[in-house]
């Protein structure tokens, strides 16, 4: 992290915070995260999990919602998950396939 980017993170954070967000995700996510403009702040609240591809992402999402039921095939098999991925990524975002909720 380049110092510049460590002193902004720290006035808006402290030391203790940022120390965390890298512990738990690493520096390169929690740099390019400020870096892309997010604040450090919600990192932690926004963050949904990481995953391969939008269309994973809006699958387990679904999952985790009860949306589907994974044991049985129809309509599961129906469903474009690239036009539901399109859709849910309106509210999240992606970095480095790293996935948050916007607010």
């Amino acid at each position: 992290m380049k110092l510049s980017t460590a002193r902004e993170a720290i006035t808006n954070i402290g030391r203790d915070e940022l120390e965390e967000l890298i512990e738990r995700f690493g520096e390169e996510l929690v740099t390019e995260y400020q870096e892309q403009g997010y604040s450090l702040g919600d990192m932690k609240e926004a963050y949904q999990g990481e995953y391969r591809s939008d269309e994973d992402f809006a699958q387990q999402m679904a999952d985790d919602l009860g949306a589907i039921d994974k044991n049985l095939s129809w309509p599961n098999n129906c469903i474009d998950w690239e036009w539901a991925a399109r859709e849910l990524m309106m509210d999240y975002y992606e970095i480095n396939g790293h996935y948050f909720r916007s607010f």
